[in-house]
């Protein structure tokens, strides 16, 4: 298949990786420096969205919020305007439903078809192609887009168009409250000198354990924050959880509680570190460091 992909961040590059692999690759990035070692494996560099949606069986977005979404799909260089008839829209970026629907009516009008399928993992997971993908469209379109998929990760079904974000923001939420949680109790378990290695043994033994401590943990106590996904990144998916649920008549007190956390851990200067840098924060509020022994 002639393949689009657009955005090339953390999870974006290489995943576009991935499908260049079994797919003819054109691709484009706000930044083109980071589409070089895409083109030096044999992709083609886009002058713009709308340039590499030219002659595209598909395209597929990972951006990094709705105002980019918005941005790559409109105006004369954006991707409705390059875009074929029947050519199919994939958006695996982290955004609400009502983009997603928003982005199916105007693909759609131009006589495209769209699939929306955020994704779940970080980068390793998207290096080795093992995302999770849940994907919101009319079944065919879903299995069209399939191939493609499969190419970075397992696909999950969920429903359609705007029920893969819908499936993404719950798991965000989920992920939001377990990072939290799991680094304020390894700060107390420090405080109460307690130790870690021990207390990690425990909580991966019992009904608490969890690939998301299993992974993150090592790296905390070794002080390694270098960012698979950015604090930052999580503070913004918790806006889109909270503003969704409002929009349904659901207040989340302990989700907007994590967000403004996630707020002042960005204040504090840990915004551009990994996720899992929450624990400084935590650690400066009780003057104590999670460490090896």
């Amino acid at each position: 298949m002639n393949v689009a992909f657009l955005g090339l961040g953390t999870m974006g590059a290489p995943m576009a990786a991935n499908l260049l692999k079994r797919h003819s690759l054109a691709v484009w990035n706000r930044t083109s420096d980071r589409a070089r070692p895409l083109v030096d494996a044999g992709a083609r560099l886009a002058a713009s969205p709308a340039d590499a949606a030219r002659g595209a069986d598909a395209i597929v977005m990972m951006l990094a919020d709705p105002i980019a979404v918005h941005a790559v799909v409109d105006g004369p260089d954006g991707v409705v305007a390059g875009l074929a008839p029947d050519a199919l829209v994939i958006d695996m970026s982290t955004v609400d439903p009502a983009t997603a629907r928003v982005t199916d009516a105007k693909v759609r009008a131009r006589g495209g078809r769209f699939v929306d399928a955020p994704v779940s993992g970080t980068r390793k997971p998207a290096v080795d192609g093992k995302l999770v993908i849940m994907a919101g469209g009319d079944p065919a379109d879903v299995e069209r887009a399939r191939p493609l998929l499969e190419a970075m990760g397992r696909v999950v079904p969920v429903g359609g168009v705007g029920q893969g974000m819908a499936a993404k923001l719950v798991l965000n939420g989920l992920g939001a409250h377990m990072m939290t949680g799991f680094a304020a109790m390894l700060v107390l378990a420090a405080r109460l000198d307690l130790d870690l290695r021990a207390m990690l043994e425990v909580i991966g033994s019992g009904a608490f354990s969890s690939p998301l401590y299993t992974s993150k943990a090592p790296r905390m106590l070794a002080r390694d924050f270098a960012a698979d996904f950015t604090l930052a990144l999580m503070h913004k998916d918790q806006e889109l959880v909270l503003a969704t649920a409002a929009e349904h008549g659901y207040a989340m007190p302990t989700l907007a509680t994590i967000r403004d956390v996630l707020a002042e851990g960005i204040a504090a200067g840990y915004g551009d570190g990994d996720l899992s840098g929450i624990v400084r924060l935590f650690e400066d509020w009780a003057k104590v460091k999670i460490s090896e022994r």
